[in-house]
């Protein structure tokens, strides 16, 4: 049967149920009752703007799909010529945003069928977590070698992998049984771990007759019993390697050794938690639920194997961690060869604090480099160790690294971390929070005499003599001081608290604009008694905040401790607390002012007295705003070569829409008029923003109607916003 063509677009297809369609190839469409009708339904509420009379021909002429705008691309897979959209049907639709890639492939799977495959492996190959579910009625030799590769994922694509093998076990028994009995390789492997969950789910019957049928005898897939025994060692390179001393001082046998490095040899991740949530087809919803693998829970490292773990115990730690390093040394100069990368994993069985000192520079400097299974690996690492050194590196790393997919696994890991303490991501960064000996006393030793250090409420050290005098540094040392070096010493660390009093403060500002709370408990004992975040707390202004994260009532920290409101009387709560920002306080702000004004609090960032756009009521009723002043062309540049907004236009098109992403799944889109191109120095000089609105994020933005309200937004990043938009470049 053919695909349903000309029908398509002129309205419901004719179906018959339960039809198989089959092709030479092997490949043969699999609807379940329904399927089809439901993903073409998609069609109703793609948007495309207004169509243009030239888009027929500029189809007709488009050598690729990226040739095309968004709403080239939606209008032609979905109603556009048959003809045109067959010829670009296995081009990636890159331009397309997140639910609206999916129903555009969803619809074109429903019209085209099979010839849609090109389409769709080309999609999914991309982001088989988000778009994996699209494999699910295509049936062939293709479709079962890519989702067995799957079943390793963290993320949905291992749960769209197991719903695939479950809707179509004899064809995947038929292809995978003999990959499971070639050669040994990732293939191998892969097929084995489909057909292990294949025989695990009730399949095993269809899996031996496809053994069987394939004549290639027993395949190991089916039988996973656990001897008990050791696993064999792997070779390990012949690499110089210190001794290693035992726990009573003296060397381990070599014989010892190589029993150990073979053990270790076999450090590995824990198996992957449960697919992540996904629902390909969830009730009420349109959109299928996909959960990325960066975002689900991360694997922490396995323990030790049993005999690694014996070994271990009879060694001295510190010497077992220079022999990790000096391990881990010389898989680096060896050209970090993937075999050995065990190396890293082992770190956590054998290393120490000293060793995430050196193995976090190497995590950072991986990801640049395209080391990004090596630096999950580190991640891993860190995590698994879980001690404050390395707790405190990861944090570095997580708030250093520029975003992207091995981020997001940054993150992961060190809210798992953290949830192994009890505690939110920002509670452990406060506990984990260096205080430079503020809190216990900070001496400088010249030898005959001696200088004390204190710092004041803006976290300037200052030297104190004998005689209690402050100075800004010690005098430099003379002929009969006995330890000169103190000096510097105490000028790099007047640069050292200076660095971290900044570093705290920036985390602090991301803490207000990303809304991160923290129990009123925890601001009192572990925030205000510290003495690097206490006086940049007692700075700022907070909020009381209800169980759905709204702003209740400011407060600020008064002399003692304690919180005070607005009318200066004393504040208990138990509730929540985050850091103001100045468009929740509404009518209370220009108040507050003159009370942080009345008690000399200098906020450590700007906080009452930045730039805030507050919407009037009638302004968050509205669904779109007009009448704003122009903006110079460069600041349009600027936002979108490095603020983080995005632009529609193409190579041969200028940009006349930007968007910027919101919480809650929200964008923020300006329409500008006449438009930046994508490749030009003879730019206008304005820009005049003919409409500010609000939409869904994952959308194109490619619809006329505007039905969401800008108070929907969160007030302090729509303020943000608005704000950085017209803020000079």
């Amino acid at each position: 049967m053919r695909s349903w063509g000309g029908v398509m677009a002129a309205g419901e297809p004719v179906v018959v149920e339960g039809l198989v369609r089959a092709e030479p190839t092997g490949m043969a469409m699999a609807w379940e009752d329904g399927e089809r009708e439901r993903w073409w339904a998609r069609a109703a509420a793609l948007e495309h703007g207004r169509e243009q009379d030239d888009w027929a021909a500029a189809v007709a002429g488009a050598d690729q799909l990226s040739d095309l705008t968004p709403a080239q691309q939606s209008w032609l897979l979905v109603r556009g010529p048959e003809s045109s959209a067959r010829a670009l049907l296995g081009k990636s639709l890159a331009l397309l945003h997140h639910r609206q890639q999916i129903d555009v492939d969803r619809v074109a799977v429903a019209r085209f069928e099979l010839d849609a495959w090109p389409l769709v492996l080309r999609d999914v190959s991309t982001n088989a977590d988000r778009l994996g579910f699209l494999v699910l009625p295509f049936r062939g030799p293709e479709v079962a070698s890519l989702v067995a590769g799957w079943l390793r994922h963290l993320g949905s694509a291992r749960l769209w992998a197991r719903m695939w093998l479950e809707r179509h076990p004899r064809s995947a028994a038929a292809v995978l049984a003999p990959a499971a009995a070639g050669r040994p390789g990732r293939p191998r492997q892969q097929a084995e771990d489909a057909l292990r969950h294949l025989a695990a789910t009730g399949h095993e019957g269809i899996v031996v007759e496809a053994v069987e049928r394939c004549g290639t005898g027993t395949v190991t897939a089916l039988y996973d019993v656990a001897t008990g025994a050791a696993p064999p060692a792997r070779k390990v390179r012949a690499w110089s390697l210190p001794e290693i001393r035992l726990a009573g001082g003296e060397a381990m046998p070599q014989e010892d050794v190589k029993r150990l490095l073979g053990a270790l040899t076999w450090s590995r991740l824990e198996a992957a938690p449960e697919p992540a949530p996904g629902d390909p087809a969830p009730d009420g919803g349109a959109v299928p639920l996909a959960v990325e693998s960066a975002e689900a829970p991360q694997p922490f490292v396995h323990p030790a194997e049993p005999e690694a773990e014996k070994l271990i115990a009879d060694c001295d730690r510190g010497s077992l961690a220079a022999f990790g390093r000096a391990l881990l040394d010389a898989w680096l100069a060896d050209g970090m060869q993937a075999a050995d990368a065990w190396v890293v994993l082992a770190q956590a069985h054998v290393g120490d604090d000293t060793t995430m000192d050196v193995l976090a520079p190497l995590v950072r400097s991986w990801p640049p480099r395209s080391r990004y299974a090596r630096a999950i690996d580190g991640l891993a690492v860190l995590a698994t160790v879980g001690t404050d050194v390395s707790l405190r590196h990861l944090l570095a790393i997580e708030e250093n690294m520029s975003g992207g997919p091995t981020n997001d696994r940054a993150t992961a890991y060190l809210t798992q971390a953290a949830a192994r303490r009890g505690l939110s991501v920002t509670q452990l960064a406060d506990r984990l929070a260096v205080t430079h000996g503020l809190d216990s006393g900070v001496t400088f030793d010249y030898g005959p005499r001696a200088f004390t250090v204190v710092a004041d409420e803006h976290l300037t050290a200052f030297a104190v003599d004998e005689s209690g005098k402050r100075l800004a540094r010690p005098p430099k040392p003379g002929t009969k001081d006995t330890n000169p070096e103190a000096y510097q010493q105490f000028l790099q660390y007047k640069k050292d608290l200076r660095a971290t009093a900044a570093a705290h403060t920036a985390r602090l500002q991301r803490d207000m604009l990303a809304r991160r709370l923290r129990p009123a408990r925890h601001v009192r004992e572990v925030l205000l008694p510290h003495p690097i975040l206490g006086p940049l707390a007692r700075r700022l202004l907070w909020g009381e905040h209800d169980t759905a994260g709204r702003l209740v009532r400011a407060l600020r920290v008064a002399e003692d401790g304690s919180f005070a409101d607005i009318d200066d009387a004393t504040a208990t709560t138990d509730g929540m607390l985050g850091i103001v920002h100045p468009a929740d306080l509404g009518g209370d702000l220009k108040r507050w002012a003159r009370v942080v004004a009345d008690y000399e609090l200098l906020p450590p960032f700007p906080q009452l007295g930045r730039p805030v756009v507050v919407l009037t009521g009638a302004q968050r009723a509205a669904t779109s705003m007009t009448g704003l002043r122009p903006v110079p062309t460069e600041r349009i540049v600027a936002l979108l070569d490095r603020g983080g907004w995005q632009g529609n236009g193409l190579s041969q098109r200028p940009h006349t829409q930007l968007a910027r992403a919101l919480p809650g799944g929200l964008a923020l889109v300006a329409e500008i008029s006449p438009g930046v191109p994508t490749y030009s120095m003879n730019n206008p000089d304005e820009q005049q923003i003919t409409e500010l609105w609000v939409d869904d994020a994952w959308s194109n933005h490619l619809q006329l109607a505007r039905r969401i309200p800008l108070g929907a937004c969160d007030p302090a990043a729509l303020s943000e916003l608005l704000v950085t938009l017209h803020q000079a470049p």
